[in-house]
């Protein structure tokens, strides 16, 4: 019996990680912007709010480490979505969230170019969308 099961929860672990496998080739591997945008988003009310904040350089000297920082005091912020316009792979990070925490994310992206950076949050059964350009001096995708 405990081999059955043993069994049962590998091939579940299996089906979990073929699935994740698809959604990462799917989400992380789409080399258009408005491609991805519209597979991740379809269907969903986009709301832009400056109720999400984003915190980046206006001017970065190196593409390869462009820190941002999100943060916001709304509720219930299931995911935060980073895409970076121009990039190779638009879709730099997504974060879920616990629905009771509040959000402060730092971190650093690549950024191939000068372009806007997107951030998505999904509250309930809406989207908050914010952006800023930021100017690269020094392309961080193998550009430059």
């Amino acid at each position: 019996m405990r081999n059955i099961a043993t069994l049962t929860a590998s091939a579940s672990l299996f089906h979990a990680k073929l699935a994740d496998a698809t959604w990462l080739a799917q989400h992380f591997s789409s080399s258009e912007f408005s491609t991805l945008f519209d597979q991740l988003f379809a269907g969903h009310t986009i709301i832009d709010s400056h109720e999400v904040n984003i915190s980046l350089p206006e001017i970065a000297e190196n593409g390869a480490v462009v820190p941002i920082t999100i943060s916001s005091s709304l509720d219930h912020i299931d995911k935060i979505y980073i895409l970076v316009e121009k990039n190779p792979t638009p879709l730099a990070c997504e974060f879920e969230l616990s629905k009771d925490v509040v959000v402060y994310i730092t971190a650093r992206i690549k950024m191939a170019e000068s372009c806007n950076v997107v951030i998505i949050a999904q509250q309930e059964d809406y989207l908050l969308r914010n952006q800023k350009w930021v100017t690269v001096m020094q392309g961080g995708c193998g550009t430059g």
